[in-house]
């Protein structure tokens, strides 16, 4: 970890050189590594606030990820990247859809408008959701205590006939999330 920590020191003055990828390949590495870094993190909010128009859908959900990972309040950039993710939520693939709403219930930010336009992107594409996917975005829902019936349904439709492909600890979350959401799922249960 000193290496790494090194690296902290010498990118966080520099970070106003770093394109969009490089700040959220920096963040999620951190993140990753679970290395501590919170001054580091708290310089890539900074310059990553103001310039989140110009990140792409992988990036918006990496740096969400990662500052929710890594544990580092930053409730302002979480409200930037739900304004600036909200109408682009199209271009977002599963993985990064269901990182995205990951993100914010770990992190306990509110964004119910971000959760509402989560749930009207990614229902009709819940087939292009791998078994992770589909329990993480079941878990986030539950844990941000965002009430959505008809979306929980629709995901245990298209969970129940994939069940053997959920790790453990996937079919714990998802059972989890049903039950906590109070959500009907016959499907399931």
């Amino acid at each position: 970890t000193e290496f790494i920590e090194a690296i902290a020191v010498e990118a966080r003055p520099r970070l106003g050189n770093f394109n969009s990828q490089n700040l959220a390949n920096v963040a999620w590495a951190f993140a990753k590594a679970n290395v501590p870094a919170t001054e580091l993190f708290e310089a890539i909010a900074v310059e990553a606030q103001p310039r989140l128009r110009k990140f792409n859908s992988q990036n918006l959900a990496n740096v969400a990820w990662a500052f929710a990972k890594a544990k580092v309040p930053a409730t302002g950039l979480f409200e930037a990247i739900s304004f600036e993710a909200q109408p682009r939520l199209g271009e977002f693939n599963s993985q990064c859809l269901a990182s995205t709403a990951w993100a914010f219930a770990k992190a306990g930010v509110p964004a119910t408008e971000l959760f509402e336009a989560i749930t009207a992107e990614a229902q009709p594409r819940l087939g292009e959701f791998n078994s992770q996917a589909l329990a993480n975005t079941v878990w986030a829902f539950a844990t941000a205590g965002v009430p959505a019936t008809e979306f929980f349904q629709a995901i245990a439709t298209e969970a129940q006939p994939r069940l053997g492909e959920f790790t453990s600890r996937a079919l714990a979350n998802v059972a989890w999330a049903f039950a906590t959401a109070r959500a009907p799922a016959t499907e399931l249960f």
